[in-house]
C-alpha cells in the first residue's frame, strides 16, 4: 500500500511505514516496488530475485495451487481436501494427519477404515 501527503509517498509494508525510496532490498539494496512480494529478513525486505521466489506445489487431483498444509507421497502434492480415503470415501483434514495410511498400491486410507 502507498499513502501519499503533500511533499511524501510512503510504502506500507512488514507492519510499518516506510519512505518509498526506503523500502530497499536488504541482500542488495534495491527499492522494493508497493506492489511487488518480497520475504521478512529480520523486520526487513527481501526481494524474490535475491532470494528467489517461493517454491509453489499444485494439487495432483484438482491442479489448483496449494498454499498452507499439504499431503506428500513420492512427487505428488495434494490438498487435504481433495484425497479421499479408498476405503470411507471421506477427504482427509491435516488434523487427521497421522491418522493416514498409505497403502502399498498408493492408495490413502484412514487408519480405522
Amino acid at each position: 500500500a502507498v499513502v501519499s501527503t503533500q511533499s511524501c509517498h510512503y510504502a506500507g509494508g512488514l507492519d510499518k511505514f516506510w519512505h518509498h525510496e526506503c523500502f530497499r532490498c536488504v541482500s542488495c539494496n534495491r527499492v522494493v516496488s508497493p506492489t511487488e512480494s518480497f520475504y521478512d529478513k529480520d523486520g526487513k525486505p527481501d526481494c524474490f530475485n535475491c532470494r528467489g521466489a517461493p517454491q509453489v506445489f499444485t494439487c495432483g487431483i484438482c491442479n489448483q495451487t496449494i498454499s498452507g498444509q499439504r499431503l506428500i507421497y513420492l512427487a505428488n502434492t495434494y490438498h487435504y481436501g481433495c484425497k479421499r480415503c479408498t476405503k470411507c470415501q471421506q477427504s482427509f483434514s491435516a488434523d487427521q494427519h497421522d491418522n493416514i495410511k498409505i497403502l502399498a498400491n498408493g492408495d490413502f486410507v484412514h487408519t480405522n477404515c
